[in-house]
């Protein structure tokens, strides 16, 4: 039998050596800084083409939407929103929309402002960090007159986008800045009719009523969807062989309102409306396979909608890093 090599390493040497040249390290590598969380997320803008049209997706932040705020079945909605692995409550992104056609700059939506707390409010900051002047805007589109749409129309008081004409229904212009409903309407409800003429009242030279199914300018035209308010509109910008479907707040919460459109939400005006309009977009984007860009689709919220029998699918497009 030959005797072992004086070289040879048993398991024990080498565990034993192992935790020397640990300890050896840990003694004599300098320490490394500890980096402390960024606690910021990138900035919210994103960027696609729409045949030769610009489309820009502007982040204005994200808001909390509980369950109870749908008429849904309190169990189906539950088990609809854990199957999307939304947190609770869940929350929607506030989204708006900056077009290039070449000949002019439009914007659909403004976001909040600093109307609804400091969770949003970004979309004039996330402009400016696209590269888009908010004094470079021309055309203002309102798709209605609720708080996180128009919240970012004004900053003290003041126009912030000094060059932009503003384009609203006159159903909504009627019903939110008149006195009829302003006078009706109990104590808590107010505050919205107040934000909504402070907000409009420095355009005041410059507001113009939007045509019903009808064209503003190239490749740009509305599309009635009431409902969420009384002049709810959409807007379908067309260029070349694409298409694209702005639909405002046709959906507030995916998860639930694609299986069941027929679900609404509590801040709807009229909610069989409401419900009509959301099922009258869904058939438009599905059969004519539109691009669609929502305010409360998941940021960058543009995507495609699938029919399926009687419930209706979401796909997200696709973003691609250059464009």
């Amino acid at each position: 039998m030959k005797s072992p090599s004086r070289y040879a390493l048993t398991r024990r040497d080498l565990i034993a050596g192992s935790v020397a040249l640990a300890a050896t390290g840990a003694s004599s590598a300098p320490a490394l800084a500890k980096m402390p969380p960024a606690k910021a997320q990138a900035p919210g803008f994103f960027r696609r083409k729409l045949g030769e049209f610009e489309i820009t997706a502007l982040l204005d932040g994200d808001i909390a939407l509980e369950l109870k705020l749908f008429s849904g079945d309190t169990g189906e909605m539950e088990k609809l929103s854990q199957a999307h692995y939304q947190p609770a409550p869940p929350h929607t992104h506030v989204n708006a929309f900056a077009i290039n056609t070449g000949d002019k700059l439009y914007l659909v939506d403004t976001g909040t402002g600093n109307l609804l707390g400091s969770s949003l409010g970004r979309v004039t900051e996330n402009m400016v960090l696209a590269g888009i002047d908010p004094d470079q805007v021309d055309t203002i589109l309102l798709t209605h007159l609720h708080p996180d749409h128009f919240g970012g129309l004004t900053v003290e008081g003041r126009p912030a986008f000094k060059n932009a004409d503003i384009y609203l229904s006159e159903a909504d212009a009627k019903f939110w800045l008149g006195t009829e409903m302003a006078d009706k309407v109990p104590a808590d409800f107010k505050p919205f009719f107040q934000m909504a003429t402070g907000a409009v009242k420095p355009y005041a030279h410059r507001l113009m009523p939007l045509p019903q199914n009808g064209q503003i300018g190239a490749g740009v035209s509305t599309l009635a969807l009431p409902g969420h308010t009384v002049g709810h509109t959409g807007f379908r910008f067309s260029s070349g062989k694409e298409q694209m479907l702005l639909w405002g707040d046709i959906v507030h919460n995916l998860a639930l309102q694609f299986p069941r459109p027929e679900w609404t939400f509590a801040g709807d005006t009229d909610q069989k409306q409401a419900a009509a309009s959301r099922l009258k977009a869904f058939d438009i984007a599905a059969a004519d396979r539109l691009l669609v860009a929502g305010a409360h689709l998941p940021y960058p919220g543009v995507g495609y909608v699938e029919r399926a029998k009687e419930r209706y699918h979401y796909h997200p497009d696709f973003w691609p890093s250059k464009i």
